[in-house]
């Protein structure tokens, strides 16, 4: 995680009036200033601590701007650590010099104090940016390494608790009790692979903010740039990388949530909100298999009751087998709708129907079986374990299909009574 210590900014300049000015006009800004009066000094300072940002004089005695630009910008431990260099130069060789070195802006002496802080200020902002960027990828790393390992080690669990309740039916049917007391297990583990088949729909979702980090901070630098710069435009482009940055942490947390482990609990839940919520989630891999997902929701629907994160799990299955179904059809017949309404007796119905080819009517119960899968890579367990959910809310689970009109998959809940305990 991101450090809250104050940014360190190194001066480096051989003319001590030159850093005594530079010093009083950063004086009050949120940051800790260091300085060198010549390159040798900068390059063992820098070797003890790493700096945010170096604003670097251009010609100084011994070794020159230019020539400590250089050095930092091929030692990989200080690649990153952006260069705004100060100079009288104001000849274009001199600037593309500099700029083709690696650095990232110029201050002309004698400067202006308003722009100097500015300067300094955005680089600064950019540099925390791309810093928690980095972050942000080494945990997203971290958490697919994490996954890919608790997948494969699950997947083997199960493969041999397969087995050993195949040779246990054999030879005595109280073998179901073991079934029972091991369905929370499977659940965790089908919200697992649930979410290893949407991998890449999460890598493409977190793209998008990633991307746009990426551009607002290239804007920004353009906006800098400028004479005068666009200081307006730059806050507004650096305000954007911060959204965006808040918005692919909203993309992990969401998968955390589906990962997470927990006994089943009831609450009051808006299905409506629970349906866009999952909706969300799947949105890039509709996008990615090339299908429509529609959502027809009736307003002024009851709360039921139950747990939100067993329930999506119930909806994340249903859609992801919707998804697969459609995904044999013509690119303009891939057709998924979510419907949302009150149910027939009493409680609120959920259903998920597809366009895809059906469900052969001998198999409209033996698809709720344990280990019954039509998927050539399927476990067989996701819609076992969507009933069993659904019923331990107190609700009913069921698929119908009619010639050339796709499966549809119905579940009733119980409405949430004030008062009520756990299903």
């Amino acid at each position: 995680m991101a450090s809250d210590r104050r940014a360190l900014v190194l001066l480096v300049d051989d003319d001590p009036s030159s850093l005594k000015l530079l010093s009083e006009a950063l004086a009050g800004q949120p940051l800790t200033l260091a300085v060198a009066i010549d390159g040798e000094m900068a390059l063992r300072q820098i070797r003890r601590e790493v700096p945010d940002l170096v604003l670097l004089d251009a010609v100084m005695p011994g070794l020159s701007g230019f020539e400590v630009c250089r050095r930092l910008k091929e030692d990989p431990a200080t690649r990153g650590v952006p260069v705004l260099f100060m100079t009288v130069l104001s000849d274009t060789e001199s600037r593309v010099r500099g700029l083709e070195l690696g650095a990232v802006d110029y201050v002309s002496k004698p400067f202006v104090r308003e722009e100097l802080v500015a300067r300094v200020r955005t680089q600064l902002a950019i540099h925390a940016a791309a810093r928690a960027l980095s972050e942000k990828n080494e945990e997203l790393a971290a958490a697919r390494a994490s996954l890919e390992l608790e997948v494969a080690r699950r997947t083997e669990e199960l493969r041999a608790a397969n087995q050993r309740l195949e040779r246990e039916l054999e030879l005595n049917r109280a073998a179901e009790l073991k079934v029972r007391k091991a369905q929370e297990e499977l659940a965790h583990l089908n919200r697992v692979s649930a979410m290893s088949e949407l991998a890449a729909s999460i890598a493409h979702e977190l793209n998008q903010p990633l991307a746009a980090i990426l551009s607002n901070a290239q804007a920004a630098r353009r906006l800098l740039g400028q004479a005068p710069p666009d200081l307006a435009e730059a806050r507004a482009a650096l305000d954007d990388i911060a959204a965006d940055g808040r918005r692919a942490g909203k993309v992990i947390e969401r998968m955390r949530a589906m990962l997470r482990k927990g006994e089943l609990s009831a609450v009051a839940l808006d299905l409506c909100e629970l349906v866009r919520e999952v909706a969300r989630l799947l949105a890039s891999a509709a996008l990615l298999a090339g299908a429509t997902v529609r959502i027809e929701l009736a307003p002024g629907l009851p709360r039921v009751r139950g747990d939100g994160i067993q329930l999506q799990q119930v909806l994340l299955n249903l859609l992801v087998n919707a998804l697969d179904a459609v995904s044999r059809r013509p690119p303009e017949a891939r057709l998924v709708v979510v419907r949302a309404r009150p149910a027939d007796g009493g409680g609120v119905e959920l259903s998920v129907a597809d366009s895809g080819e059906g469900v052969p009517p001998a198999d409209l119960e033996r698809i709720f079986e344990p280990f019954f899968t039509s998927k050539a890579q399927g476990l067989g367990v996701g819609l076992a374990i969507s009933r069993s959910i659904v019923e331990a809310h107190g609700g009913r689970l069921w698929a119908e299909c009619g010639p050339g009109q796709g499966a549809t998959f119905r579940c009733t809940l119980p409405v949430w009574r004030e008062g009520e305990g756990a299903p």
